[in-house]
């Protein structure tokens, strides 16, 4: 398992290729980042992404679909004879099994940490990518270790789903689940007390954790591409492109996060 990470965790960008002509959309956001790092956003293969995604409107110049359960009918005709990528969601599961045309690979990412996040997209990619064997970098155990350096010692933070608006909270909890169940993992913070990996909290818990704990508003800015950090006392709200895409996303959105935090 190690030495598989170790030699394709980062795929090679040196002359990587689709391996057919075969359409291919992404509506996942670690495959849509992963084919970022690969440089292969340009490739005439790759029709659509999710408008959801953190890509640049330079960088890709393909159709951006509404996604998920909104996509149309018309759409999904379009999508006929091709690849979808899609996040896991029994949804959208259900609405593709209509579409036996469309060929879809289901992208499950729940209860993983990034680099388990980038060893999961590069099984599934495989199949669909050639030239692709050499390592170019282990920029995501880079990015952790860099992470790690800047998150200061003994502190409690709770991660929310939603911008903090006042007293008012987010309804949900990241807890062990992204980069968050990392941090844990590492021992690196403490958070809400649950195994689960999204949680809905209790307010006689959050009440008993509120002056000791940071309060972070996690919102994804996603195609818009904007960063923001707002910090009133402990509570923070964190504004960053793929803040909420497990793996890359969600590293460079804490890396984001400390180093302000920091300042």
């Amino acid at each position: 398992m190690i030495a598989l990470l170790i030699n394709f965790l980062i795929f090679s960008s040196w002359g990587c290729e689709f391996s057919s002509d075969k359409k291919i959309y992404s509506f996942s956001g670690p495959v849509t980042q992963a084919l970022e790092e690969l440089n292969l956003l340009d490739k005439h293969q790759l029709k659509g992404i999710s408008v959801f995604h953190p890509i640049a409107a330079q960088k890709f110049k393909g159709k951006r679909f509404a996604g998920g359960v909104m996509l149309s009918p018309a759409s999904l005709s379009e999508l006929s004879g091709g690849v979808v990528f899609y996040d896991e969601s029994q949804q959208l599961r259900r609405m593709f099994n209509q579409y036996p045309t469309v060929k879809t690979v289901e992208v499950s990412t729940r209860n993983l940490t990034p680099l388990q996040v980038d060893e999961s997209v590069q099984k599934i990619l495989m199949p669909y990518l050639s030239k692709c064997s050499r390592i170019i970098s282990e920029q995501r155990k880079k990015q952790l270790v860099k992470l790690r350096n800047l998150i200061p010692h003994s502190k409690t933070f709770l991660f929310f789903l939603g911008e903090i608006k006042g007293e008012r909270v987010p309804e949900m909890l990241m807890v062990n689940d992204g980069v968050v169940k990392w941090m844990l993992d590492e021992k690196l913070i403490t958070s809400y007390p649950s195994e689960l990996a999204y949680v809905n909290w209790s307010a006689k818990i959050l009440q008993s954790m509120s002056s000791e704990s940071f309060q972070i508003g996690l919102r994804d800015s996603a195609g818009q591409m904007t960063k923001s950090f707002a910090q009133k006392g402990k509570i923070i709200n964190l504004t960053f492109p793929g803040a909420l895409v497990p793996g890359k996303g969600q590293v460079d959105a804490m890396i984001y996060l400390f180093e302000n935090l920091a300042r």
